[in-house]
């Protein structure tokens, strides 16, 4: 009897589930589309994901996050550019350095995850 209220428990969550997703299974407008689709460029260039890392652990200037991950710093201003135009990143301005630091929690948790996943696979 307890395995069969766990069987129809099993169907009732999973009709859940998939009603849940009907539910929000809306079109993707064109501007979410694009945004997701560069969101996961940014991800998929291993400069950019060290880069995000490292900001992850706290804010880096550009030549400190240059002089860390041994790069030259035009190469990584032009991945911040990038990183910013899509509001990944943000920076703040002490004197005439620039301070980099994560700006998007929900994409630097799906970093860490998927980092983590990486490790225990």
């Amino acid at each position: 009897m307890g395995k069969n209220n766990k069987q129809e428990n099993e169907v009732d969550f999973d009709n859940k589930d998939q009603a849940s997703e009907q539910e929000h299974c809306v079109e993707i407008d064109e501007e979410t589309l694009f945004i997701v689709t560069q969101t996961f460029k940014a991800l998929s260039e291993p400069t950019r994901v060290k880069i995000l890392h490292l900001l992850a652990q706290k804010e880096h200037s550009v030549n400190e996050i240059a002089d860390s991950l041994s790069l030259l710093q035009t190469t990584v201003s032009h991945q911040l550019r990038f990183l910013k135009n899509l509001r990944l990143v943000k920076y703040r301005r002490e004197g005439t350095t620039l301070y980099y630091s994560a700006d998007d929690d929900h994409v630097m948790n799906m970093l860490q995850q998927t980092m983590y996943h990486a490790r225990h696979h």
